[in-house]
């Protein structure tokens, strides 16, 4: 199954060109929904997370690391939680653990997670390119999510 495929509804910045075999895609999944609800349901969030995973054949077992065989899956999966971290608007400490234990247990070195960060971030902030009226409060919002002013005035251009 490939991220490129239309059924596999998760962003591009997210997915690239990684294939995805329903038991990786399961995981991703789990782990996602773990996120999401660890500081309090977000219908919004559980929403994606079902559509998704409705797109995956077979069913979800839970968080499975080990279906996870490349390093563009781990990459994946890592962009997939922090996506979600963000979806709501606020990173918790709890959501932020979440991530710090899954990128430990995938041996994720720390320029992947500050990269997965500052991708996540930028791709969400990008919607805001090329904005001029309110521009401080939409810099405030990227200081907000963890980008440095460089950062922010290459993805607003």
């Amino acid at each position: 199954m490939s991220a490129s495929d239309p059924l596999i509804q998760l962003p591009r910045f997210v997915t690239g060109e990684v294939d995805l075999d329903a038991a990786a895609a399961h995981t991703i999944a789990a782990a996602m929904r773990e996120v999401a609800l660890c500081d309090g349901e977000h219908p919004r969030e559980v929403q994606l997370i079902d559509a998704f995973e409705s797109q995956v054949p077979g069913s979800t077992v839970g968080v499975d690391l080990s279906t996870l065989t490349t390093s563009g899956h781990r990459e994946v999966f890592l962009k997939s939680i922090v996506l979600v971290a963000f979806a709501d608007g606020e990173v918790t400490p709890e959501e932020r653990r979440i991530v710090e234990r899954y990128a430990d247990a995938l041996g994720l070195d720390a320029d992947m997670r500050e990269r997965a960060w500052t991708e996540v971030a930028s791709a969400l902030l990008s919607v805001f390119s090329g904005i001029r009226n309110y521009r401080e409060q939409v810099v405030l919002l990227g200081e907000s999510m963890g980008l440095n002013r460089e950062t922010i005035d290459r993805v607003l251009g």
